[in-house]
């Protein structure tokens, strides 16, 4: 091709035909540069198809780290439902320990839920802002920055609860030991005298304040939770959307 238009050009010379090889020339310029933006295109056509294959890899990634997220919550609800039922079951004045289900009982301990951030971690570290749409960008960030919001409260809330509230109360009123009959469950609670700890105004108060802390488990693991389904529904629908 190159032989081809070298021939050309010199024919023209040769035969002195000045203002055809002008315009010959102009075509050869304005062929280069369209030969030029064409492979432009192409360049900027395939960088955008990989950074769509990058944004729907990486908003995959979102999706399967907050279907466990949904997955881990409903486990901890399941625990918090425990949670409130034991102190219902407190609150109807049983005659004995004994009349509680030793299988059921959750008093002591608490809720822990660890958010899954390793999608959103690598895509902070990425030069390539996902997802391209800004709100459905916006919405996911707000949602993992209210999620920690809301983890570190419950965090330095229930520091402060075990330590000068659930912790005294076991040791100085309870006895922890193994349960050989179950299997789902290895240790089991029961107060060093039932009735002392029943008309105690420390079990009473740390009742009242156990029932708070159920209360704030609930408050905050359910607004995660609608936020993620809400999260998740906007990537599914936005991913149908794009090519």
């Amino acid at each position: 091709m190159i032989r081809f238009f070298r021939t050309i050009r010199q024919r023209l010379l040769t035969e002195n035909r000045v203002s055809k090889y002008l315009l010959y020339a102009i075509g050869e310029i304005l062929l280069v540069v369209v030969g030029i933006l064409l492979a432009l295109q192409i360049n900027t056509w395939n960088e955008g198809r990989k950074d769509r294959l990058y944004e729907r890899k990486m908003l995959g990634e979102l999706l399967e780290d907050m279907k466990l997220d949904t997955a881990i919550l409903n486990i901890q609800f399941r625990r918090i439902d425990r949670f409130s039922q034991t102190l219902d079951l407190l609150d109807a004045q049983p005659g004995s320990w004994d009349e509680l289900d030793s299988q059921s009982i959750q008093l002591f301990g608490g809720v822990y839920f660890v958010q899954n951030t390793k999608a959103v971690e690598s895509l902070k570290a990425s030069s390539v802002q996902v997802p391209f749409d800004d709100g459905l960008r916006k919405q996911i960030n707000a949602h993992y920055h209210n999620a920690r919001f809301y983890l570190d409260l419950l965090a330095m809330e229930d520091k402060n609860f075990f330590e000068f509230r659930s912790i005294p109360l076991q040791k100085s009123q309870f006895k922890v030991e193994r349960d050989t009959g179950s299997e789902g469950f290895d240790i089991k609670i029961s107060p060093l005298d039932f009735q002392a700890t029943m008309n105690s105004q420390e079990f009473k108060d740390y009742q009242l304040l156990r029932r708070g802390r159920v209360n704030r488990w609930s408050w905050a693991y359910e607004r995660i939770y609608a936020s993620t389904l809400e999260c998740m529904d906007s990537i599914e629908s936005y991913l149908k959307t794009v090519p």
